[in-house]
């Protein structure tokens, strides 16, 4: 048997999440007394199995290859699509999967597709088994079939044509909501949070930032989902919010604090779909108001659309440390 590289396109969300790879992979039944591609010249059957959506963007992708095979794969090919649920008298010779997750392509984590790269050598273990991430909007999906169908023929990442074999590309997903439509616009229910500084500093704003943090685990009157939880944790280079008090901070001409945020925007529609990171800055601010800024930037970070009542009041006063009492 001879063993040969899989493709994967290689993809990079937007601030992202995805990346590709390659995977050994082996093909059974060699070919005997022949120099062409087992796919030269045939009539390729494949069998999709996804959504109607899916389905349509597949073909499209597949037309790709009939069209063009001849000047970039040196052979013609055609494919056929197989309506649902129809099955051709022996297997099909492709099957081409969408699935949430694509698995068993090498040492990258989430590629957004992958297939057995074939060549005159190989031979097929029918039917060739192609995946591709689900959730892509639509002109990604039809890229990634074309690339991992350019493996099925033959084509490495760096033949052509370039457009289509790139190993990595940028994709975007489908439409989805942005982070301000969300009631927890997280990734995770659990967030960690840590103090930056010195000892000192850690020690001087410790309790500030435990009576903030109690306010939020109950839920700052409806402001923060229920299921959210927040631990104090040492690190701020693990954590998912981090607090920094300042003693000046361009954020803030005169003693407040500040709030940034990261995170993906994977739809590519110019606003973050979910919150990676966030950092408080208290510019200029005593120990003993800075609860009152911690509590309102965190729950700021939360679009429930109901009013922290007790930060709302306490903001029209002296905003000390025990506005929450």
């Amino acid at each position: 048997m001879d063993s040969r590289r899989a493709g994967a396109l290689a993809v990079l969300l937007l601030l992202g999440g995805l990346a590709g790879c390659s995977a050994l992979v082996e093909q059974a039944d060699p070919l005997t007394g022949s120099d062409e591609h087992p796919f030269a010249g045939e009539t390729v059957t494949v069998a999709v199995e996804g959504t109607d959506r899916e389905r349509a963007l597949a073909a499209d992708g597949l037309a790709y290859w009939t069209d063009n095979a001849t000047e970039f794969a040196d052979f013609a090919v055609d494919f056929r699509v197989l309506a649902p649920g129809a099955t051709p008298a022996d297997e099909p010779d492709v099957r081409l999967r969408f699935v949430e997750t694509v698995g068993g392509c090498g040492d990258t984590e989430f590629p957004a597709g992958c297939a057995p790269r074939l060549n005159a050598s190989t031979g097929v273990d029918r039917p060739a088994t192609v995946e591709v991430r689900r959730g892509l909007a639509d002109e990604a999906t039809r890229l990634v079939v074309r690339h991992e169908v350019g493996h099925l023929l033959g084509l490495t990442h760096t033949d052509r044509p370039r457009d289509v074999m790139a190993h990595e590309r940028d994709l975007a997903t489908r439409p989805r909501s942005n982070a301000t439509e969300r009631a927890n616009p997280w990734n995770d229910t659990a967030l960690a949070v840590a103090l930056a500084g010195d000892d000192a500093t850690r020690d001087r704003y410790r309790s500030a930032l435990d009576y903030a943090l109690a306010y939020v685990r109950e839920g700052a009157d409806g402001a923060v989902p229920a299921d959210v939880a927040v631990r104090v944790v040492a690190d701020p280079d693990g954590a998912d919010v981090t607090v920094r008090p300042a003693t000046a901070d361009g954020c803030a001409v005169e003693a407040g604090s500040c709030l940034s945020l990261e995170g993906t925007d994977p739809d590519r529609d110019g606003a973050i779909e979910a919150y990676t990171a966030a950092e408080i800055r208290l510019v200029g601010l005593d120990a003993d108001v800075a609860s009152w800024h911690i509590a309102s930037q965190l729950v700021e970070t939360f679009h429930t659309g109901d009013s922290p009542d007790r930060l709302d009041e306490a903001g029209s006063r002296e905003r000390r440390g025990d506005w929450h009492g």
